[in-house]
């Protein structure tokens, strides 16, 4: 037991340092409380949808579109989890875990199992934020049946839990027993059948989106472990409660308990996977840090690029940009991003040309694009070039290494968008004002993310912060960045009675947010520095 008195201890050191630090800095306490504010806000908007409910159509519907997604999701995470575990291990540490605990007087497999059950506490809690982001959601077409609910976040929650010990046993037992080889066939033999089910399904019912929905809520299914088992008792306070369902959350615990004393018997030696696998998840931080650069395809290895010059101050950054763009993709102005846009606008194009409705296909392309670059450049944010001490000792202004940082990706995309929608001009008849509005509506959405990624580095200073808070941290830019514009859209649309003027108003408002956000970059860049 003093070997995990231990490890405990090593734990509450770590949190009461957090501690002291939000004590010495109380600021830091804002972004919790209005942490605290959006949960609140999800509260009284799921007792809101509970007190008004569903229409009678919809409630008709509903669950069968939220099993139907519960199947299928589950079902890819799972796949992909226990494949997984035959290349490379799950890792429960960090590499600042690795030098400090395996020296340490304490068992190698103590420390395993500590760490796989601090792990599944911390996901019992963490990823219950995400359903319970989308229980208002879920609610528009179903009824909670309040008695249940804790059978609806146990059915979510079970399976999640269940699948890093998955991985890890999976890859302890392939490596121990050279059975990789087998146990990927074995994997892609379920895929394929889940593939082949959903094909027959879809044959039988004549393509019907109700046939399909009727396959994959099939009542075998519940009896499925793992998936089936978490749909279950997930389904239970949302249709109808069955005796199976508390048995089939009890089955999934067992399960869990199952797989980590597995884990931990099968534990012998594996210093040397732990530390590989770390090392690895490692890479793929500093990868999304933008301290290494990441390579686009596996199949396409970086290049040796000759540096022939080299800016000096913010121009620095701008040549650093153009040679990691050369490196690791097709041209430092284009690559494989480029070739996707031009397929999908190819494909698009063609779609849209079989059944004629104007110019709305080129509108809805250009808005999904603008929300998915939106999506992604916002959760490159956490990990922003101020992040890094020497971007403050360079000598220039504020407002030219936040241009030089954000430069050469703003160029790249922009000739992705353009080619994108020029390959959607080869179907859908549009003048140039149109599609010049669609090409700053994406960009203008891409850079307003990356050019806020000095104000993120002031709003959450500390790692921890932005890992633990970065569910609020994507409120306030969906409030701050994307709401005004939306406004503004609809302004001039109700105004001018046109589509293309709600795409006009959003390129107008962002444009503003972008010259104010550049207007105070001297003040913001002075609080940021050095913290």
């Amino acid at each position: 037991m003093n070997d995990y008195s231990l490890l405990i201890k090593k734990d509450l050191w770590t949190v009461k340092n957090h501690i002291k630090e939000i004590k010495n800095n109380p600021k830091r306490l804002i972004p919790y409380l209005l942490g605290l504010l959006w949960i609140g806000s999800l509260v009284f908007s799921t007792m809101i949808r509970i007190k008004h409910g569903p229409t009678e159509t919809q409630v008709s519907l509903g669950p069968q579109v939220t099993g139907a997604v519960f199947t299928v999701l589950m079902t890819v995470l799972l796949l992909y989890n226990t494949y997984r575990g035959t290349v490379e291990s799950a890792t429960f540490f960090s590499m600042g875990d690795v030098h400090f605990l395996f020296p340490a007087p304490v068992p190698p497999k103590k420390i395993l199992l500590y760490s796989m059950l601090k792990q599944t506490l911390q996901q019992f809690f963490l990823y219950g934020i995400v359903i319970f982001a989308l229980t208002p959601t879920i609610l528009q077409g179903t009824r909670l049946n309040l008695h249940y609910v804790h059978l609806f976040y146990l059915g979510y929650i079970t399976p999640i839990l269940l699948m890093a010990p998955l991985n890890f046993l999976i890859f302890l037992i392939g490596s121990k027993y050279k059975l990789q080889s087998g146990l990927q066939k074995g994997i892609l033999g379920l895929a394929a059948a889940a593939l082949l089910y959903i094909a027959i399904i879809v044959i039988q019912s004549g393509g019907t989106a109700a046939g399909l929905l009727r396959g994959l809520n099939a009542p075998f299914i519940n009896y499925l472990p793992i998936v089936g088992w978490g749909k279950a008792a997930f389904m239970a306070p949302l249709t109808r409660y069955s005796p199976f369902s508390t048995i089939a959350v009890i089955m999934q615990l067992i399960l869990l308990a199952a797989l980590i004393l597995l884990s931990y018997r099968t534990a012998d030696d594996y210093y040397e996977d732990v530390l590989g696998a770390t090392e690895k998840r490692e890479l793929r931080k500093r990868q999304k840090k933008g301290l290494e650069k990441r390579e686009m395809f596996s199949f396409y290895k970086k290049k040796q690029v000759t540096v022939r010059e080299a800016g000096t101050g913010p121009q620095a950054l701008v040549w650093k940009a153009r040679v990691e763009s050369s490196r690791v993709d097709l041209h430092r102005y284009f690559g494989f991003l480029t070739i996707a846009a031009l397929a999908t606008g190819l494909g698009v194009g063609y779609m849209a040309g079989r059944f004629p409705a104007g110019v709305v296909p080129l509108y809805v392309t250009n808005g999904i694009a603008a929300y998915l670059l939106f999506i992604f450049s916002a959760w490159q944010n956490r990990f922003t070039e101020w992040g890094k001490p020497y971007i403050y000792l360079m000598p220039g202004s504020p407002l030219q290494k936040i241009t030089a940082v954000n430069l050469q990706d703003i160029i790249r995309m922009a000739i992705n968008v353009l080619v994108l929608n020029l390959a959607l001009l080869l179907w859908i008849k549009a003048d140039l004002v149109t599609v010049g509005t669609m090409v700053l509506f994406v960009i203008s959405f891409y850079a307003i993310t990356l050019l806020s990624g000095f104000i993120t580095r002031a709003v959450f200073p500390d790692a921890i912060d932005q890992k633990a808070l970065f569910p609020l941290f994507m409120m306030l830019q969906i409030i701050l960045l994307l709401l005004p514009g939306l406004a503004a859209g609809g302004i001039m649309a109700f105004i001018f009675r046109t589509p293309l003027a709600f795409f006009q108003g959003v390129v107008l408002a962002n444009a503003v947010i972008i010259l104010i956000m550049l207007a105070l970059s001297s003040k913001i860049y002075n609080y940021v520095e050095w913290r």
